[in-house]
């Protein structure tokens, strides 16, 4: 058994306290509630008035049983697509689970499912007087990027939520923000008049909870990253939390672009995603040590996020007996040294889960796989049209540049993407983007000392991002085994990261939406709910209209806002009737987009965001902008 872990107590009885109060409003509130038409008989005398009371005092009744169940309750998860496992068709997995739980000293878990996330959880159901239920949920990408002894950490971690040494006070917290979160969910979707009270209490008290229990949560988590070390050692835990950061960026950047990347030539019936992942395949993690480095560099660089239970990655290696400030080990585990943990534990069964799940997966992502390949059909299209029009007009460098990142798609014959990148030099010979297409033709051909050269040149453009130039050239130097030109650009980068904005590297650049007047007259129409509570929206994309990679979008909502209401809201931090309108509008309406932007809502109090321009603008004063003024300069 494990070393006893002590369980946090700094801030644990203002948090005791917080919660302490919300739960005897609870019950009190109900009770009330329960109790109302009891109360009326006896303080009411007329018959008359009884009648005409006794409808809403029956909805009283209902509606005070609902908060008691809310009370006595504690709420289920959000429905998962995990597959529930058989311990008996696991037999390896179930051995390991159980000697966990012993070396944690910890429940037994009352069901494990897989789904397809590459993470780990777990949650608590059952009520406050029974028996609680641990369920285990563990991502199947998880189990095939992990070797067997890293996926133990993240386990071993699970396990200490839930354990004896973690402190009974802990799982009452995690369940209170549970039960505290969903119920401020389901008011928020109720704005009958008898819910008023208990949403302006709800609206007052959940987010000053949040934030008293908020930091004895996060040092919850580093008791759990405390008890996983305990349990396998210091090296397997620093290995399993590098593994998790360098699985993640692969997996977002690299393996599910590619996946939707096969739209052009085949049919979504043919894709198999997760079985891939039981094969380890190459776009699944970095290219190579070095790129694996500076990903970590950049996950160093972090800054705890006030909103989040977890700690950053930083925090968690350093737990391990790493020094974030030190260069990072010359052995890293960027890729798979041994066999994965889906091997080692599912066995053949892993394939059956695989497969279930890329039946899910398919189901799910249609609309996805229709937009890559109407999207690669765009590209394609654009290709011959900038061929038909080589063979007409002269060609300026922005020509070039978009002729030579098409051609590495489209050219069969492989010698036009050279051709249009020296094309376009001769033109312009600093030009950035170009500089940078020739320094990835080099760095493919292996002349890692022609890519530094060129990066430098790349350098000296005033246009040019110096923090990813930073970054680039240590990634180059560690693939040349330059360690001390390397730290010196890591350094650099690490410098400007923390004297930069970091909201402002994310939104810098944004542009106008730029869509022709059928897509404007889509987005009108199925946005149109949303107009008669909406001051003002915009549309955003971080390429411009002509640029050859998908846009990501951004939408943004200003609701009409009152000065009563804004009075009210400070004193009570109850959301204003149609803010709280458009969130539900807008839940329902994403479904129905042809786009999926990322949703950001401007309060009373907000300023506008620069890019919010007259040209971003989509609808103002529940009115739809037409496109001519759509399209304005700004």
């Amino acid at each position: 058994m494990a070393s006893p872990i002590q369980s946090p107590r700094e801030g644990r009885w203002r948090a005791l306290v917080w919660l302490a109060f919300g739960d005897m409003f609870l019950l009190a509130c109900g009770s009330a509630l329960v109790l109302s038409p009891l109360l009326l008989v006896l303080l009411v005398p007329s018959r008359l008035l009884l009648v005409l009371f006794a409808l809403p005092a029956l909805s009283w009744f209902f509606y005070g049983l609902m908060v008691l169940r809310s009370y006595a309750t504690v709420p289920p998860p959000p429905v998962s697509d995990g597959i529930l496992l058989e311990p008996g068709k696991v037999p390896a997995l179930a051995a390991e689970l159980e000697r966990l739980r012993l070396a944690c000293d910890a429940p037994a878990f009352t069901a494990v499912y897989i789904n397809a996330e590459l993470n780990a959880s777990i949650y608590q159901t059952g009520s406050r007087g029974g028996q609680p239920k641990h369920v285990l949920v563990l991502g199947l990408p998880l189990l095939c990027l992990l070797t067997a002894k890293q996926a133990t950490a993240v386990i071993a971690h699970e396990y200490a939520h839930i354990s004896r040494q973690h402190g009974h006070f802990a799982r009452w917290a995690y369940v209170a923000r549970q039960r505290w979160a969903a119920l401020g969910e389901l008011h928020e979707r109720n704005h009958r008049l008898i819910t008023a009270p208990l949403r302006l209490f709800l609206s007052w008290y959940v987010p000053r909870m949040m934030r008293e229990t908020l930091e004895f949560s996060r040092r919850c988590e580093f008791v759990a990253d405390a008890q996983a070390i305990a349990v396998c050692g210091n090296d397997i835990a620093f290995q399993a939390e590098v593994a998790l950061a360098l699985r993640q960026r692969a997996m977002s950047s690299q393996f599910w672009p590619g996946i939707f990347a096969q739209a052009d030539k085949n049919d979504i019936a043919r894709a198999r995603p997760f079985a891939q992942l039981l094969t380890e395949p190459a776009d699944s993690h970095p290219r190579d040590g070095a790129q694996a480095s500076v990903w970590l560099h950049e996950s160093l660089c972090q800054k705890p996020d006030i909103h989040s239970t977890h700690p950053v990655f930083a925090e968690r290696i350093a737990a391990t007996g790493f020094d974030p400030a030190e260069p990072l080990p010359d052995h890293l585990p960027w890729r798979l040294e041994e066999t994965s943990a889906a091997a080692d534990w599912l066995g053949k069964h892993a394939q059956i889960i695989a497969a279930q799940l890329d039946g899910d997966w398919r189901k799910n992502a249609t609309q996805g796989w229709r937009d890559a390949k109407e999207w690669h059909a765009h590209q394609k299209s654009e290709f011959l049209k900038l061929l038909q029009r080589r063979e007409q007009q002269v060609f300026d460098k922005e020509d070039w540049l978009q002729l030579a990142k098409l051609a590495e798609k489209f050219d069969r014959a492989g010698t036009l993407r050279a051709e249009a990148i020296a094309e376009g030099l001769r033109h312009s010979p600093e030009d950035v983007a170009l500089l940078q297409l020739k320094a990835d033709d080099l760095e493919q051909a292996g002349d890692i000392p022609g890519v530094i050269s060129l990066w430098h040149r790349i350098s000296q453009n005033p246009s040019s991002s110096e923090y990813q130039i930073h970054r680039r050239l240590c990634e180059l130097h560690l693939r040349a085994r330059d360690k001390t030109a390397a730290e010196h650009h890591r350094q650099a980068a690490d410098r400007l990261w923390a004297s930069e904005d970091v909201g402002q590297l994310i939104f810098e650049g944004l542009h106008p939406h730029g869509m022709d007047a059928s897509e404007l007259a889509l987005l009108h129409t199925t946005l149109q709910p949303l107009f008669q509570h909406a001051r003002a929206i915009w549309l955003c994309r971080d390429t411009l209209p002509d640029a050859l990679t998908p846009p990501r979008w951004f939408l943004y909502v200003a609701a009409y806002d009152s000065w009563f209401m804004r009075l009210v809201g400070r004193l009570t931090g109850e959301e204003d009737l149609q803010a709280s309108a458009c969130r539900r509008l807008l839940e329902r309406l994403q479904a129905r987009l042809h786009l999926h932007p990322e949703v950001y809502f401007i309060g009373p109090d907000d300023p506008i965001p620069a890019h919010c321009t007259q040209a971003s603008l989509i609808a103002q004063a529940g009115t739809a902008t037409p496109l001519f003024e759509s399209q304005t300069p700004p």
